[in-house]
């Protein structure tokens, strides 16, 4: 009788979690589709869309491919003063493969590679994710200075836009004059402290805990690496293509080709910030971020919507198709061994 209870409440918890994981980041990302295609003429979409120039839009998949490539190296060094030398192909097409897997569920491309790599190389999972979270502060420290850049760069323009706007000034002013927002982050800040230090003994807060120690024993190892300099290198390299693979696709379209690198750079940082938000491949959010970025220069929600479909899909196929030849180049691999 306890064993039947104990697998119905297994299956429950297995619906749940695939709830969670799947249906929930797609049914967020179609209502976003949906909410910004719903006064959009389909027809005069399409017909924005075959103005553009397709061979520029195939010319910039190129650097997406150089930066997920340059990414594999990164993650290479990152792995190296642990005491292992993986082989980068093999960690090029788990990263291929890892973006192709993150359009059925969002997050898991990453637990999905360091799994595989776990397997081919010989290599500790846990190892391996505390190398990938490694990987992602740098992408996020990255994010964060980019973002801080385009806003120093363009602060003038910020300013007349809120100006303009005075609802949205007494808006973001309302936010951050808000007791509730201060509250909320010392609750957080009290409560995390709370759980580690009274929990302690609790499985998942043990998990959590030698998790981060073994982060922090595997981040000094990292930090004494002699070729740091090669880190930081690979970081501006994948980034840079990354702005490439967005920004080369503005000479696409006739209305986006003369706005020039301030845009680019703003609409660029606003997509990656969108990227963080569960979903799948970056379907709805990232859409959002790039209309909301273009129709602060003055492109019309139209062309915007053309633009971010345009080179969401193109990008997004080529993403797939990567990963695709990624995740059979490591099968056939194993297969040989």
């Amino acid at each position: 009788m306890d064993t039947k209870e104990e697998e119905k409440t297994s299956k429950k918890s297995s619906l749940i979690n695939k709830f969670v994981k799947v249906v929930l980041p797609l049914a967020l990302g179609i209502a976003i589709i949906y909410y910004l295609f719903k006064d959009i003429n389909i027809t005069e979409l399409w017909t924005v869309l075959e103005d553009a120039n397709w061979g520029i839009l195939a010319f910039s998949l190129i650097f997406g491919l150089l930066g997920n490539t340059i990414r594999g190296y990164r993650w290479q060094l990152l792995i190296r003063p642990l005491g292992y030398n993986p082989k980068v192909s093999n960690l090029n097409f788990s990263i291929y493969g890892g973006y192709a897997v993150n359009f059925v569920l969002p997050r898991a491309g990453e637990i999905w590679r360091c799994g595989v790599i776990a397997k081919e190389e010989n290599i500790p999972f846990s190892k391996l994710f505390g190398t990938m979270i490694v990987d992602r502060i740098f992408d996020t420290i990255t994010v964060l200075c980019i973002s801080l850049f385009a806003f120093l760069f363009n602060m003038q323009f910020f300013i007349s836009q809120l100006e303009e706007n005075e609802e949205a000034l007494n808006s973001v002013l309302g936010v951050l004059q808000s007791p509730i927002l201060y509250i909320s982050i010392a609750v957080l800040v009290i409560g995390t402290y709370v759980i580690f230090k009274f929990f302690k003994n609790n499985f998942i807060v043990k998990k959590i805990t030698d998790l981060v120690v073994g982060m922090g024993k595997d981040m000094k190892a990292i930090w004494k690496m002699k070729t740091k300099n090669r880190l930081f290198l690979y970081t501006i390299g994948i980034w840079g293509s990354y702005f490439l693979y967005f920004y080369t696709t503005f000479y696409a379209f006739e209305f986006t080709e003369h706005l020039g690198v301030t845009a680019g750079l703003i609409a660029f940082a606003l997509s990656s910030i969108s990227m963080g938000v569960p979903s799948n491949g970056g379907l709805g959010p990232w859409h959002v971020a790039v209309v909301a970025s273009l129709g602060l220069y003055g492109v019309d929600k139209l062309s915007a919507t053309a633009f971010a479909t345009g080179v969401f899909t193109t990008q997004s196929l080529w993403v797939i198709l990567c990963g695709l030849v990624g995740i059979a180049a490591l099968s056939i691999r194993k297969s040989k061994r």
